[in-house]
């Protein structure tokens, strides 16, 4: 996207004491399930019905997320399959100032599900 592009988030979530260490920085495993949940409303939304997370792939912290900060989770669709959908997942950290800060981006890769847990074509239920 370019600079100064309206995008809207999938998911904004603000990082609460129980998300954080002791030191007031969030922890990595608090930002996986905010990724997953982002990742899994959009490929919900696409294949209408259930979707179960297959692959992610390394993510690396550019910057700390801060006791306070509002977390941006803005998603991608790189990749519509039959049965799967691939993403990217972009975060992004609004200080309480008011600053904008790159957190991370991932690739997700969700597949639709049946009530059984098999994969089924997107859009069928």
């Amino acid at each position: 996207m370019n600079a100064g592009e309206h995008r809207m988030p999938t998911l904004r979530v603000r990082a609460l004491p129980t998300a954080t260490n002791a030191y007031g920085r969030v922890q990595a495993g608090w930002l996986m399930g905010q990724i997953d949940l982002a990742g899994s409303l959009d490929a919900e939304r696409l294949s209408r019905g259930q979707v179960t997370t297959v692959a992610v792939n390394a993510f690396q912290f550019a910057a700390p997320i801060l006791l306070g900060d509002v977390v941006n989770l803005y998603v991608e669709r790189l990749r519509v399959g039959q049965k799967s959908v691939t993403l990217k997942i972009v975060v992004e950290a609004e200080r309480l100032a008011g600053e904008v800060v790159f957190i991370t981006e991932v690739i997700a890769t969700f597949v639709a599900i049946d009530d059984d847990g098999r994969s089924r074509i997107l859009g069928e239920n």
